[in-house]
């Protein structure tokens, strides 16, 4: 993003590159296509998206299919974690591993096979936390410890305390059996709460769908043995409703996100339909932002603005329908990011500031060159126009890739749809005036696919882009 601003701030090479209309820059960065793929955490993470848009590979013995697994969780892009979201994953792999080691002690002590069963379900659910460590470059707690070992004195603290109270009889170890399941789906859940990456929901879905699969097996080995176990932990509500559901199998292999998994609420103008968006965003939950997370909706939210003023300007000077047509499109982005502000309590830079004045001084410096080329002739205002949506694209991108949050992402996809139905509509005027653009910025290839496709269009609803 930064590397496209000063790109353009270069002043006079920027003027004569625009007039000249006959430089590109070959920029090698991705441009998002009309509802990328994009994933949709489900189930219970409070962030409202379809529950079978998370792929499940879970069998009923609570096994998860790894293969499958770390196929989908590699087809998302690793973000940066908050250090929340790092210490959970350092905790739950942990968690993971205790479960695993106490149900290979009880099974040493008793010989009940539910606890070999269970104990073997386990050493999947501890590598598909592994498969994360991995992903994100942390160092395993786990790799070198032996059964009963762990790093984190808390966990071998509880470890110690349930072997303790499973050795005492049959009973008494399936009893510490159900209670570990009981807090694993507690602790798995205030996690999923903390994070918005698709990967890691994943993960932490398949472990909550094992989990109420094994608790459901120790419940019912003591119910045999004619003994109810009473929630420990579990608010007695979500404890009958594990138990009175059947167990959760998943589908036999995991799938990368589908195209239609956010909603694309955006019209062939380019204007979105902010009452549909915000009923999505809102429907996330609010995880932390990362430092660059928060800068991409303040730069984006100005740069918004920047083209909205932009346009307005150019249609005082020059009274072409096309720029107060894309100005009025450019609002619909500007509250598109302000929903966003909203939500994650960021103050916005553009709430009081009238057209044409800017926070962010940079911003403001190539508004000001933006005008004073555009102002030279019509042609030349149109070009201002093309390249201000050449520069939104890739900007968006770039913002895409720097985020694996829901809702800030089905708002950036939405913007560049716009953006890119905006290139076309500049494009497309240019050619009227007899005069054929050439990208600035975006690679011929880039552009081309872009041009050579249709007016994008959302159904207004969410999904089915």
């Amino acid at each position: 993003m930064r590397k496209i601003l000063s790109l353009l701030l270069m002043g006079a090479l920027f003027l004569s590159v625009l007039g000249a209309g006959c430089i590109n820059t070959g920029t090698t960065q991705p441009t998002g296509t009309a509802g990328s793929t994009t994933a949709q955490a489900g189930g219970h993470g409070g962030n409202g998206a379809q529950a079978d848009a998370i792929p499940m590979v879970v069998n009923e013995n609570g096994s998860i299919q790894l293969a499958s697994l770390k196929e989908y969780i590699d087809s998302i892009p690793a973000g940066q974690l908050t250090q929340e979201e790092k210490d959970g994953l350092l905790y739950m792999v942990e968690e993971e591993k205790l479960a695993h080691d106490v149900y290979v002690k009880l099974y040493e002590k008793w010989g009940l096979q539910i606890f070999n069963n269970i104990a073997q379900a386990e050493t999947t659910h501890v590598n598909s936390v592994r498969l994360l460590l991995e992903k994100y470059n942390i160092t395993d707690p786990t790799q070198n410890e032996g059964v009963g070992e762990f790093q984190n004195p808390h966990i071998q603290e509880l470890y110690n305390q349930l072997i303790e109270e499973g050795m005492k009889s049959e009973i008494d170890a399936l009893k510490v059996g159900a209670l570990i399941e009981e807090t694993d789906i507690v602790d798995i859940q205030k996690y999923i709460d903390q994070t918005d990456k698709v990967d890691i929901i994943t993960v932490y879905e398949n472990l909550i769908e094992g989990s109420k699969n094994h608790l459901r097996a120790f419940v019912g080995q003591l119910e045999k043995m004619g003994v109810n176990y009473t929630p420990q932990v579990l608010t007695p509500e979500v404890f009958y409703s594990i138990l009175n559901s059947p167990m959760e199998r998943g589908q036999a292999s995991a799938r990368p996100p589908a195209n239609d998994t956010i909603p694309v609420v955006t019209n062939e103008n380019g204007t979105i339909n902010i009452s549909e968006l915000q009923k999505f965003v809102n429907s996330t939950s609010s995880g932390q932002l990362t430092q660059t997370e928060l800068e991409d909706l303040l730069y984006t939210v100005e740069e918004e603005k920047l083209a909205h003023d932009v346009y307005i300007t150019l249609y005082n000077k020059w009274h072409l329908q096309i720029f107060i047509n894309i100005a009025q499109a450019e609002t619909t982005h500007v509250n598109a990011v302000r929903v966003l502000l909203e939500k994650y309590n960021i103050t916005d830079p553009t709430q009081n500031e009238p057209v044409g004045v800017f926070t962010n001084p940079d911003i403001q410096a190539l508004y000001n060159q933006l005008v004073e080329m555009g102002s030279k002739s019509v042609v030349d205002a149109l070009k201002v126009g093309a390249l201000i949506e050449e520069t939104d694209i890739i900007d968006l991108q770039e913002a895409i890739d720097n985020t694996n949050k829901l809702d800030i992402i089905a708002t950036y996809e939405n913007l560049m749809m716009g953006s890119r139905n905006h290139l076309r509509a500049f494009v497309k005027t240019l050619a009227n005036y007899g005069v054929t653009y050439e990208p600035q910025l975006l690679s011929k290839e880039e552009y081309e696919a872009i041009i050579g496709s249709a007016m994008e269009t959302g159904n207004g609803n969410h999904g089915n882009g």
